[in-house]
């Protein structure tokens, strides 16, 4: 098993995919790709894709652009900034994203969203810092 395999096995197997039914990633490097089938199921009261669903895509996506490059530690958020382009209503969502820049221990990715029909729908972009977690506690080698 490669380590992008490994990664991507840490974020299926999060329990928190269970909310997100036919989420996938693809990483490569300096790169990443996650895709969801986005419903009704994930709407809110005004009939379009909840924010929080934009986010948590783009924030992934890019956070995994960072990690295809960090294979000791674990990194974290340390902050994201999303723009809100236009609405989806139903059918599969693609994040892509892309490590802009490395300095030291702290990361700087940029991302987009698409809709199925290929719309960019929001982009993003945040700053990933190391954590004190061995990377190698969660994937194993």
């Amino acid at each position: 098993m490669t380590f992008y395999d490994r990664l991507t096995k840490m974020y299926l197997d999060a329990p928190i995919q269970k909310l997100y039914p036919g989420i996938d990633l693809e990483v490569m490097h300096h790169q990443a790709v996650i895709t969801l089938p986005a419903g009704k199921s994930f709407h809110h009261a005004g009939n379009s894709l909840h924010g929080s669903v934009y986010f948590r895509l783009l924030d992934d996506a890019c956070y995994f652009a960072a990690m295809s490059v960090m294979e000791d530690w674990f990194l974290l958020t340390k902050s994201f900034s999303i723009e809100f382009l236009r609405p989806h209503f139903d059918g599969l969502i693609t994040a892509k994203a892309k490590l802009i820049s490395e300095e030291g221990e702290k990361f700087f990715c940029e991302g987009e969203l698409f809709n199925n029909e290929g719309k960019i729908i929001a982009k993003g972009s945040g700053d990933f810092v190391r954590s004190k977690l061995p990377l190698k506690e969660l994937i194993g080698k």
